[in-house]
C-alpha cells in the first residue's frame, strides 16, 4: 500500500509541522527567539506525543468513520477520529465521498478482450494524514524572495484524507512484532523455526510436567514469567522502520507511506462488455479495521475475563457461582487438581423410576458410588433416613442414579454424596475425590467436600445447599 503523505496543500508540507520529540528549549532572560526557537517549542511535546501514541497503542479508529454504500457508485464516510501509524490525529468533521467510477478510472486497467466477463476487483479504504493553511497575515517581505510576498498563512489545519487504494488491506497486527507473545497466547502459530521458541516451549513443557508431579500453586507465577521473558524478547527484537527506498530508519514502527488507517476491506464486482466497465455490486468489510479502546473498557474487559478464569465456568448452560472457576481436567483457579462436582441446580426426580438423577462434572469410578450416598426427609418429629435400593453411575449421560426403595416420606429431602471419609466417590482424571457442588470451596488431592443437595416439594428441581 503507497500513498501519498507529502502533504502538499498550497504551501503546507510536513517541515511546517515540526517534530522534535527529544530536543527542547533552553529559555534565558533577553534571548532573542526566532523560527527555529518557535520551532523547538511546539515540536518538543508534539513529537512527544506522537512516539507515545505510534509505539505504546498503535495505529486503528478510536470512534467514528462509519462506511457506507450511497447507491451503487459512491462511498460515505462518516466523521470520526483515528490515530495513524505515525501517532497523529486523524479528524474527519464532516461527511468524505468516493466516486468508485473515477477511482476505477484511474487505477483499473482491464484486459483488452472481445466478449463479455466479470471480475471482482479488491480495494482498501483507508483514512491518510493531511493538512492546509489557513489565516493569512501580513509578514516582512523576505529580501530573497523575488516575488516580494508582504502575507502568509499563520494556520496549518490538521486533516483527514479518505483514500480508496488498490489490492489487500494489511493485517493490522503484522505491523508490530510480538509474535512469541502472540503464539504463547495462542493468537498465532509458533514459528517452529526459531530456535530460541523452540526452546521456550520446551521449558514451558518441563515446567508443566514439573508441576504436574509435584505442585501447581506456582502455575500463575509460572505464566507470568514466561509472558515477560517473551515479552521481552519480542521488544528487543522491534526496530523503527526505515523511510521508503532507504536504509535510513524513521523513529516510529511504520514508514510514512504505511502509516494511513484502515477503514475498510471493499470487494467490487465489475462486468466488461463492449468496452465499458459497469459496476454491479460493492461490498464492505469493516471487520479489518483496527480499533483502540479507552483504557476503561479494557479494564471491565480484564476483569470480565479474570471473573472467568477465577470465578465463574459454564456448564451445562449454567453458570457457577463465584467459587467456581475450573477447567475441563478438573484443576480449580489455583491450578490445584481436584475430584468432580455435583451439579446441584440440576437434579431431578423421576416418578416412575423412583429415581434421583444427579448430574456430575467428570467421570467417576464406578465402584466408589456404590455405598457414598445417603438420603433423609424431614418430618414434624425429625429427620428420617430414607430406604436407598441401589446406587450407580450412568457414565453415558455423567450423573449419579439413586433409585429408592420407595417415595420419600416427607417433601423436604436431603442427599448426601461422600466426598470424604474412607469410602468417598472418586473421579478419574484426575484421580481425587469429590469436590462437593459446583460452586463450593475448592478441592484438593487428597481431601474432598461432601455434595448436600436439598430437594424441596419434590419432584421438581432440587436446589443445591
Amino acid at each position: 500500500m503507497s500513498t501519498d503523505h507529502d502533504c502538499s496543500c498550497g504551501d503546507c508540507t510536513t517541515a511546517d509541522l515540526p517534530f522534535a520529540p527529544f530536543e527542547a528549549l533552553r529559555a534565558r532572560q533577553g534571548m532573542l527567539l526566532g523560527e527555529d526557537d518557535f520551532r523547538a517549542l511546539m515540536g518538543n511535546p508534539r513529537g512527544k506525543q506522537m512516539l507515545h501514541s505510534a509505539w505504546l497503542h498503535g495505529s486503528g479508529v478510536v470512534w467514528g468513520y462509519d462506511v457506507r454504500n450511497d447507491g451503487l457508485l459512491t462511498l460515505a464516510v462518516r466523521p470520526g477520529l483515528a490515530v495513524d501509524g505515525w501517532g497523529r490525529e486523524l479528524a474527519l468533521t464532516s461527511s468524505a465521498t468516493v466516486d468508485l467510477r473515477d477511482w476505477l478510472r484511474e487505477y483499473d486497467r482491464p484486459d483488452t478482450q472481445d466478449g463479455c466477463r466479470t471480475r471482482t476487483i479488491t480495494a482498501c479504504l483507508v483514512a491518510e494524514f493531511g493538512c492546509s493553511t489557513a489565516r493569512p497575515v501580513p509578514t516582512l517581505a523576505d529580501p530573497c524572495d523575488v516575488t516580494r510576498t508582504h502575507d502568509t498563512a499563520s494556520r496549518i489545519l490538521e486533516e483527514a484524507r479518505i483514500a480508496l487504494l488498490p489490492g489487500h488491506c494489511r493485517s493490522c497486527h503484522c505491523r508490530h512484532g510480538y509474535r512469541r507473545l502472540r503464539a504463547l497466547l495462542g493468537l498465532d502459530e509458533a514459528d517452529r523455526d526459531d530456535r530460541s521458541d523452540r526452546d521456550d516451549r520446551d521449558d514451558r513443557s518441563d515446567r508443566d510436567d514439573r508441576d504436574d508431579r509435584d505442585d501447581r500453586d506456582d502455575r500463575d507465577a509460572a505464566f507470568c514469567h514466561h509472558l515477560q521473558c517473551l515479552g521481552a524478547r519480542d521488544a528487543a527484537e522491534l526496530r523503527p522502520a526505515c523511510a521508503e527506498g532507504t536504509d535510513i530508519p524513521t523513529q516510529f514502527p511504520v514508514a510514512e507511506q504505511d502509516a494511513a488507517v484502515v477503514l475498510s476491506c471493499v470487494e467490487i464486482d465489475v462486468r466488461d462488455a463492449d468496452g465499458c466497465t459497469t459496476i454491479e455490486e460493492v461490498r464492505l468489510d469493516d471487520c479489518c479495521r483496527c480499533l483502540l479502546l479507552p483504557t476503561q473498557v479494557i479494564s471491565e474487559l480484564l476483569c470480565a475475563v479474570a471473573a472467568r478464569v477465577f470465578g465463574r465456568h459454564r456448564r451445562h448452560g449454567e453458570e457457577d457461582s463465584e467459587h467456581g472457576g475450573y477447567d475441563d481436567v478438573g484443576r480449580d483457579r489455583y491450578g490445584q487438581a481436584e475430584g468432580p462436582r455435583v451439579l446441584a441446580d440440576d437434579v431431578t426426580w423421576d416418578e416412575d423410576e423412583r429415581c434421583y438423577h444427579l448430574p456430575v462434572s467428570g467421570e467417576l469410578v464406578v465402584g466408589s458410588v456404590r455405598r457414598a450416598v445417603t438420603v433423609t426427609s424431614l418430618s414434624a418429629r425429625g429427620w428420617v433416613e430414607e430406604d436407598v435400593d441401589s446406587v450407580r453411575y450412568d457414565p453415558d449421560r455423567s450423573r449419579i442414579v439413586v433409585r429408592m426403595a420407595a417415595r420419600p416420606q416427607n417433601s423436604i429431602v436431603r442427599l448426601l454424596v461422600k466426598g470424604t471419609g474412607p469410602t468417598p466417590v472418586y473421579g478419574v482424571e484426575p484421580p481425587a475425590p469429590l469436590a462437593g457442588v459446583v460452586g463450593g470451596p475448592p478441592g484438593g488431592r487428597h481431601a474432598g467436600h461432601d455434595a448436600v443437595v436439598t430437594v424441596t416439594d419434590w419432584p421438581r428441581t432440587g436446589e443445591g445447599s
